[in-house]
């Protein structure tokens, strides 16, 4: 009994003292690996601390290759989330970037469109006050015509009356004048200062106190039948001068009216048209204010919209970058991780065979 006892403890021994020969080996080569760093160095604890716990190395593979596998397991997860966190990323990015440069563009075009806005508003307003100040001017022009040819009618009417009045005051005259001449037949006869008196009050009655036969009778101071009869001539001259002019009075009338209605209606067709091309103006000018409000509006809506979107995007950038980064720093320490955890593996496998 004894002696079975004893043959257990030195197999016992045997094994232990083999095992941690093994066990200096593996981390003497563990030692000596390239890659060494703070967790090859916890890895190489772990696995001498795994050796002297177990009797068999193959338990200790095991368990190396358990930690290699949830490694690369680990890998494929954050492959995947990873992929699909910088795939919605890269749509926000694009649909901004889309965004973006559509506001941009807009942005653009709006401010040429309500600069071309200003230059049209401009331009009309100035062709408004040309249009009102010409328009203005017709109408002063149709007022002065009407005035004009409302003083020329009654000037006309008032010359007729007043002719009339002077013929009439004329061929009394010249009859009283003519039965004075007919009664004095004798040349030397003069006529008597009270007929005198009553043919100058009669003249100046009839031509006006101004008129040259009116003065050349008021300084005449002897009145015989030759200087009677001379004035009565001249009397006759004037009388038939006015019935002339009343005689042609209404053609006269006539003309001046055709005239006055020709520039009248002139001036009417000329007034119609500029009145037209107002209004036409005033619309366009309203049209193109209510253009420039829109535009101006929606500008302004895009000068906030704008900053705004990129902001966001390069938030979005920034969230890529730091993604990535952390993606491509974790993938490469994981992947030095399991270079050193295949070394170790492959260290400790050889002393499987020893």
């Amino acid at each position: 009994m004894k002696q079975v006892i004893f043959l257990v403890m030195l197999i016992t021994l045997t094994l232990q003292t083999s095992l941690s020969s093994k066990v200096d080996v593996v981390m003497a080569q563990m030692d000596k690996m390239a890659l060494k760093n703070e967790f090859s160095k916890q890895l190489a604890g772990l696995i001498e601390l795994k050796m002297l716990q177990s009797s068999y190395v193959e338990e200790v593979l095991k368990e190396i290759k358990g930690i290699r596998d949830q490694l690369i397991s680990d890998q494929t997860v954050e492959d995947q989330e990873f992929a699909k966190k910088i795939g919605q990323l890269n749509v926000e990015i694009e649909i901004l970037e889309i965004q973006t440069e559509k506001l941009a563009k807009e942005l653009q075009r709006l401010n040429q469109q309500i600069a071309d806005l200003n230059e049209d508003i401009s331009k009309l307003i100035g062709t408004q006050q040309s249009q009102e100040k010409q328009l203005s001017t017709l109408n002063s022009k149709e007022e002065d015509i009407r005035n004009q040819y409302k003083l020329e009618i009654e000037t006309i009417s008032q010359r007729t009356t007043n002719n009339v009045k002077s013929i009439d005051g004329l061929n009394e005259m010249i009859a009283k004048l003519q039965q004075a001449v007919f009664a004095e037949q004798s040349k030397t006869t003069v006529l008597s200062q009270q007929h005198t008196k009553q043919y100058v009050d009669q003249l100046a009655n009839s031509l006006g106190p101004n008129h040259p036969i009116t003065a050349l009778v008021s300084v005449t101071s002897k009145f015989d039948v030759p200087t009677v009869t001379r004035i009565i001539q001249l009397l006759e001259n004037i009388r038939d001068q006015r019935i002339q002019e009343n005689a042609g009075a209404d053609e006269y009338v006539a003309k001046v009216t055709q005239s006055y209605e020709v520039t009248l209606k002139e001036v009417t067709e000329v007034r119609e048209r500029l009145s037209a091309d107002y209004s036409r103006t005033i619309v366009t000018l309203k049209r193109r204010n209510e253009e420039n409000a829109l535009s101006t509006k929606s500008r302004n809506q895009i000068q906030k919209d704008l900053p705004i979107a990129l902001d966001l995007l390069q938030q979005y950038r920034n969230e890529r970058e730091i993604v990535q980064s952390n993606y491509n720093l974790r993938s490469a320490k994981r992947e030095n991780e399991v270079k050193i955890i295949t070394q170790a593996y492959t260290i400790v496998a050889q002393q499987v065979k020893v």
